[in-house]
Protein backbone atom coordinates (compact mmCIF):
# COMPACT_ATOMS: atom_id res chain seq x y z
CA UNK A 1 0.00 0.00 0.00
CA UNK A 2 2.87 2.35 0.76
CA UNK A 3 4.21 1.96 -2.79
CA UNK A 4 0.81 2.80 -4.27
CA UNK A 5 0.50 5.85 -1.99
CA UNK A 6 3.97 6.97 -3.10
CA UNK A 7 2.86 6.48 -6.70
CA UNK A 8 -0.15 8.74 -6.06
CA UNK A 9 2.04 11.40 -4.47
CA UNK A 10 4.57 11.33 -7.32
CA UNK A 11 1.90 11.37 -10.04
CA UNK A 12 0.35 14.49 -8.52
CA UNK A 13 3.68 16.21 -7.96
CA UNK A 14 4.77 15.54 -11.54
CA UNK A 15 2.00 17.75 -12.94
CA UNK A 16 3.06 21.30 -13.78
CA UNK A 17 -0.09 22.70 -12.12
CA UNK A 18 0.74 21.15 -8.72
CA UNK A 19 2.67 22.99 -6.03
CA UNK A 20 2.73 20.11 -3.52
CA UNK A 21 0.96 16.83 -2.82
CA UNK A 22 0.89 13.94 -0.39
CA UNK A 23 -1.03 10.68 -0.50
CA UNK A 24 -1.49 7.99 2.15
CA UNK A 25 -3.52 4.80 2.25
CA UNK A 26 -4.78 3.21 5.44
CA UNK A 27 -7.28 0.66 6.60
CA UNK A 28 -7.94 -2.98 5.85
CA UNK A 29 -8.57 -4.61 2.46
CA UNK A 30 -12.33 -4.50 3.07
CA UNK A 31 -12.21 -0.79 4.03
CA UNK A 32 -9.32 1.04 2.37
CA UNK A 33 -9.09 4.78 2.95
CA UNK A 34 -7.24 7.03 0.49
CA UNK A 35 -6.04 10.37 1.87
CA UNK A 36 -4.81 12.86 -0.72
CA UNK A 37 -3.91 16.50 -0.16
CA UNK A 38 -2.97 18.45 -3.25
CA UNK A 39 -2.06 22.12 -3.57
CA UNK A 40 -2.47 23.73 -6.99
CA UNK A 41 -0.24 26.52 -8.25
CA UNK A 42 -3.26 28.69 -9.08
CA UNK A 43 -7.00 28.74 -8.52
CA UNK A 44 -7.64 28.17 -12.22
CA UNK A 45 -5.93 24.76 -11.96
CA UNK A 46 -8.02 23.35 -9.10
CA UNK A 47 -10.98 22.09 -11.15
CA UNK A 48 -8.74 20.31 -13.65
CA UNK A 49 -6.70 18.85 -10.81
CA UNK A 50 -9.80 17.56 -9.01
CA UNK A 51 -11.02 15.95 -12.22
CA UNK A 52 -7.62 14.32 -12.84
CA UNK A 53 -7.51 12.88 -9.31
CA UNK A 54 -11.09 11.54 -9.40
CA UNK A 55 -11.21 10.29 -12.98
CA UNK A 56 -7.64 9.11 -13.59
CA UNK A 57 -5.32 8.88 -10.60
CA UNK A 58 -7.54 7.17 -8.02
CA UNK A 59 -8.86 4.59 -10.53
CA UNK A 60 -5.24 3.81 -11.51
CA UNK A 61 -4.34 3.33 -7.86
CA UNK A 62 -7.38 1.09 -7.30
CA UNK A 63 -6.44 -0.97 -10.34
CA UNK A 64 -2.88 -1.42 -9.04
CA UNK A 65 -4.22 -2.47 -5.63
CA UNK A 66 -6.97 -4.66 -7.07
CA UNK A 67 -9.39 -3.12 -4.55
CA UNK A 68 -11.61 -0.03 -4.61
CA UNK A 69 -11.25 2.60 -1.92
CA UNK A 70 -14.11 2.61 0.55
CA UNK A 71 -13.37 6.22 1.56
CA UNK A 72 -11.64 8.99 -0.39
CA UNK A 73 -10.47 11.89 1.76
CA UNK A 74 -9.47 14.53 -0.77
CA UNK A 75 -8.22 18.01 0.04
CA UNK A 76 -7.46 20.63 -2.57
CA UNK A 77 -5.94 24.04 -1.93
CA UNK A 78 -4.22 26.87 -3.78
CA UNK A 79 -0.61 27.81 -3.06
CA UNK A 80 0.00 31.32 -1.78
CA UNK A 81 -3.52 32.06 -0.55
CA UNK A 82 -2.10 33.17 2.80
CA UNK A 83 -0.45 36.15 1.03
CA UNK A 84 -3.72 37.83 0.02
CA UNK A 85 -3.64 40.43 2.82
CA UNK A 86 -3.21 44.01 1.63
CA UNK A 87 -0.69 44.71 4.39
CA UNK A 88 1.09 41.45 5.25
CA UNK A 89 3.33 43.22 7.77
CA UNK A 90 0.28 43.47 10.07
CA UNK A 91 -0.07 39.69 10.11
CA UNK A 92 0.75 38.00 13.42
CA UNK A 93 3.23 35.28 12.43
CA UNK A 94 1.97 32.95 15.17
CA UNK A 95 -1.52 32.83 13.66
CA UNK A 96 -0.44 32.24 10.05
CA UNK A 97 1.47 29.00 10.37
CA UNK A 98 1.45 26.94 7.19
CA UNK A 99 3.53 24.07 8.60
CA UNK A 100 0.47 21.82 8.39
CA UNK A 101 0.78 21.92 4.57
CA UNK A 102 3.99 19.87 4.81
CA UNK A 103 2.11 17.01 6.51
CA UNK A 104 -1.66 17.68 6.37
CA UNK A 105 -2.64 14.36 7.95
CA UNK A 106 -0.42 14.73 11.03
CA UNK A 107 -2.09 15.03 14.42
CA UNK A 108 -2.09 18.70 15.47
CA UNK A 109 -0.09 19.69 18.52
CA UNK A 110 -1.36 22.11 21.13
CA UNK A 111 0.36 25.44 21.60
CA UNK A 112 1.07 26.74 25.12
CA UNK A 113 -2.10 28.87 24.98
CA UNK A 114 -4.44 26.02 24.05
CA UNK A 115 -5.82 22.97 25.72
CA UNK A 116 -6.38 21.86 29.28
CA UNK A 117 -3.58 22.81 31.67
CA UNK A 118 -3.70 20.68 34.84
CA UNK A 119 -1.11 22.87 36.60
CA UNK A 120 -3.66 25.71 36.72
CA UNK A 121 -6.23 23.57 38.50
CA UNK A 122 -8.58 23.36 35.53
CA UNK A 123 -11.09 20.54 35.34
CA UNK A 124 -12.33 18.78 32.25
CA UNK A 125 -16.03 19.17 31.48
CA UNK A 126 -18.49 16.28 31.63
CA UNK A 127 -20.18 16.37 28.24
CA UNK A 128 -22.24 13.20 28.64
CA UNK A 129 -25.93 13.25 27.81
CA UNK A 130 -26.95 11.34 30.97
Amino acid sequence: MQNIASFGTQECRSRSTVHSAICTIQGTPDKLIANLACTATSEEDVTELMQYVNDTLLPQMEQLLGIQFEVRNLQFAVAGRENLLTQPEDLDKGDASTDWLDDPFATPTLTPTQGWRPETGGKSADLSMA
